[in-house]
């Protein structure tokens, strides 16, 4: 089975919507130096497996940032909202993944380099195995 980490980018820089605002601006853990705006960042924030009295259950609940970078604010926010409706309650996707949904998104704006961030937490909940 294919990791959800490594699906993520297809997924991203195909959704019609998400594509017209950043392209294929979508970078794991850290973007370019120098890389145009606007783009988008991933990484992995937590990973637990879910265990039961009989042992592994194959399981996942992994968290998942996406930090939505731009010079402008609204720009962030239009990503980050794309974003909540690509992810949130949507059930059956492809990788195993059973459910998906927005835990929490925030606004950040870093002055020193005119950046503004809005940053998207998202739990997956995915069959890792069969159990």
């Amino acid at each position: 089975m294919a990791d959800l980490a490594t699906e993520l980018f297809p997924l991203l820089t195909t959704d019609a919507a998400l594509a017209t605002l950043v392209g294929d601006r979508v970078y794991p853990l850290t973007r370019p130096q120098n890389a145009p705006l606007p783009a988008i960042t991933y990484q992995r924030i937590s990973g637990p497996r879910v265990s039961s009295h009989s042992g592994d259950s194959g399981l996942a609940n992994p968290r998942y940032q996406f930090n939505c970078w731009a010079r402008s604010y609204l720009e962030a926010r239009e990503m980050a909202e794309r974003l909540v409706a690509l992810f949130h309650g949507r059930r059956g996707q492809a990788l195993g993944v059973q459910a998906s949904f927005v835990e929490n998104d925030l606004d950040d704006y870093t002055p020193d380099v005119r950046e503004f961030r809005t940053i998207v937490d998202v739990t997956f909940w995915l069959q890792e195995r069969p159990t």
